[in-house]
Order: structure tokens, then sequence, then C-alpha cells
């Protein structure tokens, strides 16, 4: 088997056979976005590298339950969520402020039009890592999240919202509200960054 060639999906069944290198081609593939993704939740990079080591030794140690016809990238991302907000959950027994509303009712920013997207592009120009970076701080870990899979995985919302095991409308209600607050702290920028449809 030529390992870095192969999907995901023929590496999981390979896994599944007891194949082992067929997992660490998984993990070579998805460490740095794993990492990416479970920053968002941890207070620090020691805790981030604790967390995905966590979510690839579950994903390894529960690779059976992975179901035929499934997608990995989504099964694997909502590992690390759910390894994320157990660590969170240990680290502090306080329940974030700006979660959505569980009662299910209509918020009124959920009345309103989508925001204009933000650029994909925006997580490829270096010159802006660390005032993004520094952007995103004041949103909601969850929140955070989905701008990290839309824009910079390129993961769909039916994608996040099966990771999230959320319904679509509170991804779209999630991924507004980001915007909304993101893009303020990012003076002048979207005037100057192409857009990608």
């Amino acid at each position: 088997m030529n390992y870095g060639t192969e999907t995901d999906e023929a590496l999981v069944a390979a896994c599944k056979s007891g194949d082992d290198t067929a997992f660490g081609e998984l993990m070579k593939r998805y460490t740095k976005p794993i990492l990416a993704f479970v920053r968002q939740y941890a207070g620090n990079d020691d805790e981030a590298d604790d967390i995905a080591q966590d979510a690839f030794f579950k994903a390894w140690r529960h690779i059976k339950r992975f179901s035929e016809g499934r997608a990995w990238r989504p099964w694997l991302y909502t590992i690390a969520r759910n390894t994320s907000l157990d660590h969170i959950k240990k680290r502090r027994a306080s329940v974030f402020s700006d979660l959505d509303d569980e009662s299910g009712e209509l918020v009124f920013s959920d009345t309103l039009e989508d925001e204009e997207p933000l650029p994909h592009e925006i997580f490829e120009r270096q010159e802006l890592a660390a005032e993004l970076e520094e952007a995103m701080r004041v949103l909601h870990p969850d929140h955070r999240a989905v701008i990290i899979m839309h824009y910079r995985d390129d993961m769909t919302f039916d994608e996040i919202a099966e990771t999230m095991d959320k319904p679509m409308n509170t991804v779209k209600s999630w991924h507004r509200r980001a915007l909304a607050k993101l893009k303020p702290r990012l003076p002048g920028r979207q005037a100057s960054l192409p857009h990608r449809k």
C-alpha cells in the first residue's frame, strides 16, 4: 500500500485491519490541523499538545467504531472537540457566558442576514497571522472553531454541524456571531484582501 496516496477512508479501513502504519499516515496528515483546532479551546500550547495527543489516542482506540460511508475528517474533529471540552471541564467548572441560548428560542442576531464571509486567504497571509490570532481571542471557543474549520480547513457547514453535533442553524448562528465580533477587530483588512467565492 502506498500510504501517502491513499484516501483517508482507505487508511481507516487498513487501520481497522490492524495496520498501525496507516494510522501513522492519518496522524501525519492531521496533526497540524487538529493542533490548530484544539488551540481554540486550550489555554496554552502545552495543553493543546496534550489534548491533540489524547484525541488521536481516542481515535486509534475506537477506530473499529468508525462506520463505513462516513467521512473521516468530521469524525476526527468531533473527537478532538469532545476531548477539548473534557479538558475545559476539568480545568474549570464555570460555563461560558456567551454560549448560544440553549432554550432554542430565536435570538435577534439570528434574524439578520449573513455577514459577508471572511476571505479564505486571511488564514494564508503571514502578515495577518498575529493580528488574526489576537482578534480571535474575543470569540467563544466553539465560535473560533467554526471559523477555523470553515475558512482554514475548508469544511462545509454540514461537516461542521456533524463535527459539533449541533443543528445547522446553530452552526450558522455561531458563524454570524463570530464574524460580527471578528470583523471590527480587523480594521481595513477586508478591503485589501481578495475574496474567494
